[in-house]
């Protein structure tokens, strides 16, 4: 699965994103409540309030990220879900193919 995962505000606007693949949770995985929520061929979105469950369960998922290109993602999310954390006027997008 691939998602492309965005910083942006209320209008969309914002330059940074990142390609992701095989990291997320399956949604079987109770485990993770929010990152298993993520819709692999839609769209989900998370706000500044759900970003310090987000971040400890995308701290849990560190090992998933296996090759460079993965685990250069995982830690450019881990960025923008901090920078979300400190903006209510940023979200969190999840994108899915």
């Amino acid at each position: 699965m691939s998602l492309v995962v965005k910083l942006e505000d209320d209008l969309g606007e914002r330059g940074e994103w990142v390609m992701l693949h095989g990291v997320i949770p399956a949604h079987t995985e109770r485990d993770f409540p929010l990152l298993r929520s993520i819709d692999p061929f839609g769209k989900t979105v998370f706000n500044h309030l759900q970003m310090e469950t987000f971040l400890e369960e995308w701290e849990r998922v560190r090992d998933r990220a296996r090759d460079e290109s993965q685990k250069e993602a995982w830690g450019k999310i881990k960025e923008m879900a901090r920078t979300c954390e400190n903006d209510r006027d940023l979200y969190l997008r999840f994108v899915g193919h």
